[in-house]
């Protein structure tokens, strides 16, 4: 071809085609090729192992001092708490990391992982595997402890089943005058001896009880904490013996000035079971859960957990009746028994209407073990 000749236009161009712009920063960190998002998700994995290690060391080392009203410790408290409220969830997640990490070959993400999966999630499939306790002769004494639920106006369901499970010893918590007088409607026949405190809030309880109670009405003026909101303690007579019933509703710790007060309140309670000189039963709506600091220290002073005597599982009694009840619960609701006491059975029930599932104790006296020959 000579060199004044033209190419025809119609034909393709020899250049190679241009290249389409590199991605932008921000839209390679939002909507990432699968190969940088493998290594993305990889350093996420070991940010949350990392965290947890730093968390869980947080939450279980750090000094309880419930009485410590500084606001630094308190909150720093509160993530603790938080951490270990949230134990079992955290270890599904690690789960799911470990698992991941065995199968695409992480050697090292697994043998990280893999400490905190048994640390978090051991504990609850051993619970899982626990027999029941043997049926035990003598009398027994059904508690019943149920959050109503203040704003729940299905009366119905909630009472239907507290007929059902016959309790001896009912103690109710959200009770409400709506809650009153569907109660005393249907229940003062079946609980011929009762006394409240009703409230507008969610801080009004109730205790029913087949029997009388000993030395006259409830004490409904338990003082705990700095602000007045009504906990309970009455005595009843139970296999000859007296027995002192707690009915408790400690605050959530939702903000600071509530998990300030709700540490005092637990604070004051746990001074008044370390004295208490009567075997005594506590339930109610603790706003803890058995992972928390605060059960190791009902332990420490001979309370213990009629679930962990004579359940298996988790026995979460929170949420019920919000899109949170698809994901796995929280025992927030406890029935503990002193020294003298132990339990024959522990269930939650259904809680329709609520957000919460009552709790159903058959307590006993405990044995007397035989003392040691020398």
């Amino acid at each position: 071809m000579r060199a004044d000749e033209t190419l025809d236009p119609d034909l393709p161009s020899a250049d190679p085609p241009a290249q389409p712009p590199a991605p932008s920063l921000w839209r390679r960190l939002l909507w990432p090729d699968w190969t940088r998002r493998k290594r993305m998700l990889r350093v996420e994995a070991w940010v949350v192992v990392i965290a947890s290690y730093v968390l869980l060391a947080l939450a279980y080392l750090l000094p309880q001092n419930y009485r410590n009203e500084s606001s630094a410790y308190v909150v720093v408290a509160w993530l603790a708490f938080l951490v270990r409220v949230l134990q079992f969830h955290l270890g599904l997640l690690l789960f799911a990391i470990a698992l991941i990490a065995a199968f695409v070959r992480g050697r090292r993400l697994f043998l990280a992982a893999a400490p905190l999966v048994v640390f978090t999630l051991g504990p609850v499939f051993l619970s899982c595997l626990r027999s029941a306790p043997p049926a035990g002769g003598g009398p027994t004494l059904r508690v019943m402890s149920v959050n109503l639920l203040m704003v729940n106006r299905q009366t119905h369901p909630i009472i239907d089943e507290i007929i059902a499970a016959h309790p001896d010893v009912l103690l109710l918590q959200e009770y409400t005058d709506h809650w009153d007088a569907a109660m005393s409607e249907s229940l003062s026949a079946e609980f011929p001896y009762h006394s409240s405190v009703r409230r507008d809030d969610s801080f009004g309880v109730a205790v029913y009880s087949r029997t009388p109670f000993v030395a006259g009405d409830v004490d409904n003026r338990l003082p705990l904490g700095h602000s007045f909101v009504p906990q309970t303690r009455g005595v009843v007579r139970f296999a000859g013996r007296d027995v002192a019933i707690y009915n408790v509703h400690l605050l959530p710790p939702r903000r600071l000035d509530y998990t300030i007060e709700g540490r005092l309140q637990f604070a004051d309670l746990l001074d008044l079971l370390a004295a208490e000189k009567l075997p005594y039963v506590v339930a109610g709506d603790w706003n803890l859960t058995n992972d928390t600091p605060q059960h190791r220290a009902l332990r420490h002073v001979g309370a213990r957990d009629a679930h962990d005597l004579a359940a298996r599982g988790r026995g979460a009694t929170w949420p019920v009746n919000s899109f949170f009840r698809y994901l796995p619960g929280l025992r927030l609701d406890h029935v503990y028994l002193g020294p003298g006491l132990t339990a024959r059975s522990c269930q939650t029930g259904t809680g329709r209407g609520s957000d919460h599932r009552p709790v159903v104790a058959d307590v006993q006296m405990a044995p007397i073990e035989p003392a040691e020959t020398r």
